[in-house]
């Protein structure tokens, strides 16, 4: 570009800035946008609150049945059976924990009431709280007899209680369910023992039982639409790898084969269910909208648990409270590591093989994120080194060629076919591969996806603060002006300096290329310009530790090809390229694809020729 142009891009640029101060809104706009938002939010409140009531009257009705139920006995005991004793009682709960997990337990259902990690917070450092009781209920059903048995409808026995472990206990005469609960040491497991004696003749094996899950996912990050956008239902069929329903919208689905686990996975955090011999097909997962304005989205589980005709049961159920962190789901040793998103293919390989091995050998030493970050660029530009310097070396051979290339331009300037012919004989002679400047561009390019894949599911970014980003996993906004129509859906209402940082970067190591490139028209060159900055727009939003690496990493590159330019002497290649006219006659071996190249440019002459 000449000067006139970067003056014209520089105008613009300040336009661009002049125009965002001058809309930014005003306080009397904010106070406005603030009514309108409260509005909204008021509207939802009162809807919760409205369902949340319908809730309580519906629960007071049924205890006030069940209190009328006392004074008549037979309705009680037709109504819940040999379960009728405990059916009425006065809730409580008991808390088990370990060193990484607190659990409450509620009597009622024997079921899991609260489940609190007590080493994370959330963004706005509150207790990261899995469920609540607030959000969330689970309960098995079955049938036995004439009977429809829902646990949560009982008052259970608590017969064991300690720390890390208790036992509740349901009656049937001398028949009874019991959930046994324990906890390991430290860690995010939990184990639940379901145990049946003398229920044979009253469980109705063919009906089985079913273990309902439903969990109103709570926000526990900054940015509640990507978490929103990542929060799913993860499974894995026997003897199959994982898989997942729609992140992006809605969707029930009945699993159509044994399943091992399943999981409610959030952005960072995860509640697994595993059965140890596998639900039973037909189990079904939904997702839905949220109850609460507050979380993020509702997922559902219908459980349908390996049950064994004739027998007393032992089921065995084991649960994962935890952070979506992979080293740590991979130790599960049951494919969990398969719910973070690494990529398919060759970018899931560089990231398992590669990058993460790097990346956990780096944290292993140090506790400085984004000097991890900057070290880990390093690494990886260093180890594509050899192809930075092939490509450069080509590129230069082919920026060296260009006179005569300009020669065959003119000379066969109404003949596209034929220019492309003379060029090819050009290279060959002078023993240059075309595709030897972006062949190993392009090798390099399942490491960028890989990388996009990987950083921003990294749990180890989640509240690291580095340099300005006070959070690596969000991005990092140093102004944020307001949301403004159109610029708020291309562009955001912030700015993320690490993303503008990125955009110039980029746009020096396009220029650096194009000065390079030889046979890039000025049409081209413009072009290509204009990724750089669509790019902008599109990871002002992504996390600041992904657009920091893609920063160092255009750094890296063209610090390294200045230093390459430095080192290679272009005299000495203006003779290897003159050595190799020289002693090449024409009878050198062509490559396959300039034969295709050769034969396609030759056929469009032909045609060209029986047209005239």
């Amino acid at each position: 570009m000449d000067r006139n142009s970067y003056i014209g891009l520089g105008l613009i640029f300040a336009l661009l800035v002049a125009y965002f101060y001058l809309n930014k809104p005003s306080e009397q706009d904010l106070a406005v946008q603030k009514r309108y938002r409260d509005s909204i939010e008021t509207v939802n409140r009162i809807a919760s609150q409205k369902a949340e009531k319908e809730k309580e009257i519906k629960a007071r009705q049924l205890d006030s049945l069940k209190n009328a139920m006392l004074k008549d006995s037979n309705a009680l005991a037709g109504m819940y059976g040999g379960f009728s004793s405990q059916a009425v009682g006065t809730e409580s709960a008991i808390t088990i924990f370990n060193k990484d997990l607190k659990l409450k337990i509620s009597n009622k259902g024997a079921a899991i009431r609260q489940v609190e990690l007590l080493k994370f917070k959330t963004d706005s450092r509150q207790p990261v709280l899995l469920m609540d009781d607030k959000n969330f209920d689970n309960f098995i059903r079955f049938k036995g007899g004439n009977l429809e048995v829902r646990t949560d409808e009982f008052f259970w026995e608590i017969v064991e209680k300690s720390d890390k472990s208790a036992t509740f206990r349901l009656h049937d005469g001398n028949a009874y369910i019991e959930y046994v609960y324990a906890l390991p040491d430290s860690g995010f497991n939990l184990s639940q023992t379901i145990r049946t004696s003398g229920m044979a003749s009253k469980l109705d094996a063919t009906k089985g039982m079913q273990l309902f899950w439903n969990n109103d996912l709570r926000l526990q990050e900054r940015q509640a639409e990507i978490e929103k956008t990542k929060s799913t239902f993860y499974f894995k069929y026997q003897n199959e790898s994982a898989d997942y329903i729609s992140e992006t919208s809605n969707e029930k689905l009945a699993l159509e084969n044994k399943t091992e686990w399943v999981s409610f996975k959030q952005q960072f955090f995860n509640t697994t269910i595993q059965a140890k011999e596998a639900f039973e097909k037909g189990s079904i997962i939904e997702t839905a909208d949220p109850i609460s304005s507050k979380n993020v989205k509702r997922l559902r589980a219908e459980l349908k648990l390996p049950v064994k005709a004739g027998v007393d049961q032992n089921i065995q159920l084991n649960y994962f409270f935890g952070p979506n962190q992979y080293e740590l789901l991979k130790e599960q040793n049951i494919g969990l590591d398969k719910i973070i998103p690494l990529g398919w293919g060759i970018f899931g390989w560089m990231n398992r093989f590669m990058i993460i091995p790097i990346f956990n050998f780096l944290k292993s030493h140090l506790s400085n994120y984004g000097i991890i970050i900057l070290l880990l660029t390093l690494i990886i530009k260093t180890l594509l080194l050899p192809l930075v310097f092939k490509s450069y070396k080509s590129t230069a051979k082919m920026r060296l060629m260009k006179p005569e290339m300009d020669e065959i331009k003119e000379k066969y300037k109404d003949n596209m076919q034929q220019q492309q012919l003379e060029n090819l004989a050009l290279y060959k002679k002078a023993g240059v591969n075309p595709l030897g400047g972006c062949l190993p561009m392009l090798l390099q390019m399942p490491i960028l996806i890989a990388v996009f894949q990987f950083v921003p599911s990294a749990f180890e970014f989640r509240q690291q603060a580095f340099l300005w980003a006070d959070d690596l996993s969000i991005y990092d906004s140093i102004w944020t002006f307001g949301k403004l129509p159109i610029i708020n859906s291309i562009y955001g209402d912030h700015v993320s300096l690490f993303t503008l940082l990125m955009t110039i970067s980029t746009l020096i190591y396009t220029k650096m290329n194009n000065d390079l490139t030889a046979g890039v028209n000025e049409q081209m060159k413009y072009i290509s310009y204009i990724m750089p900055i669509l790019f902008l727009g599109f990871f002002n939003k992504y996390a600041a530790a992904l657009t920091y690496y893609y920063f160092l990493s255009n750094v890296v590159t063209f610090t390294q090809q200045w230093a390459i330019r430095k080192f290679v002497d272009e005299n000495k290649l203006k003779a290897q390229i003159h050595e190799a006219k020289t002693k090449n006659t024409g009878t050198a071996n062509k490559s396959a694809f300039q034969k295709r190249l050769e034969e396609m440019a030759k056929a469009g002459n032909e045609y060209k020729n029986r047209k005239k």
